[in-house]
């Protein structure tokens, strides 16, 4: 019999961040982004995605992509949108109560043409936990 794997995902949340990509030799730029948060569900119920429960886990990740992003790439912007969030639980998730750990955050970068080469296409950039 198969196993169940249950998940809660959140967002996407609207972001703007700017990143110096050393690596591909690139100046600092800015992106408009979303952020899709996926949380393992545990136990009976996971993450309690409401109104004030979103809008902590919004906040904690505009904390975040407010600053520049310095020699990175948008996987590095990526794994510290992971790391920043793994872990984190705001006062406002406790009183719900839940069972859940983070599982992955999806990071779709929208790009424009424009005189350093991006596409107008959205690319998305994966963390996920391994199993």
């Amino acid at each position: 019999m198969d196993t169940l794997h249950r998940t809660v995902s959140v967002g996407p949340f609207d972001i703007f961040f700017t990143n110096a990509n050393k690596p591909m030799g690139l100046r600092a730029h800015s992106h408009y982004g979303r952020v899709l948060v996926v949380y393992d569900t545990l136990g009976r119920h996971g993450y309690p995605s409401f109104k004030d429960t979103n809008e902590a886990l919004r906040a904690r990740i505009h904390e975040l992509t407010r600053q520049v992003f310095r020699d990175a790439t948008n996987e590095d912007v990526a794994d510290r949108i992971f790391a920043h969030l793994d872990g984190w639980v705001a006062p406002e998730w406790e009183k719900l109560g839940g069972d859940y750990r983070l599982r992955a955050i999806h990071l779709d970068v929208v790009g424009v043409q424009d005189d350093i080469g991006h596409d107008s296409s959205t690319t998305t950039y994966m963390v996920s936990r391994g199993e």
